[in-house]
């Protein structure tokens, strides 16, 4: 395998961690814009949340209570494996969220 071609792997890898981080952050902000209009407005009346403003939220929120702590399991994954969770983590989780948030927003 050439020099170049191997580059062009690592560029490619490099394009897509960013382009899964940046979906999930818009995700997490527009399931964030959604349960705010459905829980915070009414609640306390305060004014709804556009989507860029409730990502930057969604970053300082996560950025102060992420916590990694690796399984058993989670060593003996190839590194394919871990990245297809992590990936599938990212996308599911907020609509994980926002479907548990409808189903209580149902019943305000």
């Amino acid at each position: 395998m050439t020099f170049i071609a191997v580059l062009g792997i690592i560029i490619g890898m490099a394009a897509l961690i960013g382009a899964v981080i940046a979906v999930g952050a818009i995700l997490n902000g527009f399931v964030l814009t959604i349960l705010w209009g459905w829980f915070i407005v009414p609640t306390f009346h305060l004014s709804p949340l556009s989507i860029p403003a409730a990502i930057g939220i969604a970053m300082v929120t996560g950025y102060l209570t992420h916590q990694y702590a690796p399984d058993v399991e989670e060593k003996e994954r190839s590194d394919g494996e871990k990245i297809l969770r992590a990936t599938l983590m990212i996308v599911l989780r907020p609509l994980a969220v926002l479907g548990i948030g409808y189903v209580v927003h149902l019943y305000m």
